[in-house]
């Protein structure tokens, strides 16, 4: 699992910092530690504690300051003698600023109203780079789950190599998932809702489905539901629905051969 990463938002309209914060909480790794109007307070916060701070959400525009007072936090922020840089993501209504913000080496640059898809997208590239820079971590991770033994329900707890896990589905209750492995074994009534699952190079696909981006082979029409996708496994004869939202996600992942992080 990876650490949360601890963001601040610099943002002057309360609104447009309800609805940043609103999409950030959908994803459980990052965690809110700091809020600002103006960017000198923002400046102080990083100045004073780098280590504490991953990355920042900044409003190009701040009313009081002049719509370029975000990019001159930038600038500062790039100069500064800092253990630790935060990264940087610009949330603004301006287009045009997108050409000289790119300068400043954002993760990302989202155009008001926010898309949680496309948040979803620069968070992915975010963590991709913390989990390439960080040391290997266990190879393995616990997953406590249910089987039933001479008509009674025991608990079991098994030790698996993510690699080992083809996808992981939620089941009704959408608080506990069944993990299929890819030796034909399924880990049911696991106690983690999808969304908590953190885990290298797999991928949501669906709003029911999570998939090991190793093992996919590929997508196709499915055969009795006009213009929809399953997604295929090289090492198994399973095929799962992929929701429309997420097929373009997959396709730019499975062209680009990159590892992504769920949300």
């Amino acid at each position: 699992m990876l650490k949360k990463m601890r963001v601040i938002i610099v943002e002057d309209r309360e609104l447009a910092r309800d609805e940043l914060k609103y999409l950030l909480s959908l994803h459980p790794d990052v965690e809110i530690v700091g809020e600002f109007e103006e960017t000198a307070s923002a400046q102080k916060i990083i100045e004073a504690q780098a280590k504490q701070i991953d990355g920042v959400f900044l409003d190009i525009d701040i009313q009081s300051e002049g719509e370029r007072a975000g990019l001159n936090l930038a600038y500062r922020i790039d100069r500064l003698d800092l253990p630790k840089k935060p990264w940087i993501v610009f949330t603004t209504g301006f287009k045009e600023h997108a050409l000289e913000a790119h300068l400043v080496g954002p993760y990302g640059y989202l155009v008001k109203p926010l898309d949680d898809t496309k948040l979803t997208q620069v968070l992915d590239r975010i963590r991709k780079e913390i989990t390439k820079n960080q040391p290997q971590l266990a190879s393995r991770i616990e997953i406590k789950h249910k089987t039933v033994s001479r008509g009674e329900t025991i608990w079991c707890t098994k030790y698996i190599n993510p690699k080992e896990i083809l996808y992981i589905q939620s089941n009704n209750n959408g608080n506990t998932v069944r993990v299929q492995l890819i030796n034909g074994d399924v880990l049911d009534g696991v106690n983690r809702a999808l969304k908590d699952w953190q885990v290298p190079r797999f991928m949501r696909i669906h709003k029911s489905h999570l998939v090991n981006l190793e093992h996919v082979n590929g997508h196709k029409p499915d055969a009795i539901k006009s213009e929809c996708h399953n997604v295929t496994f090289r090492c198994s004869t399973i095929e799962l629905a992929i929701g429309g939202n997420y097929l373009e996600d997959l396709r730019k992942a499975l062209n680009n051969g990159y590892s992504t992080l769920i949300p």
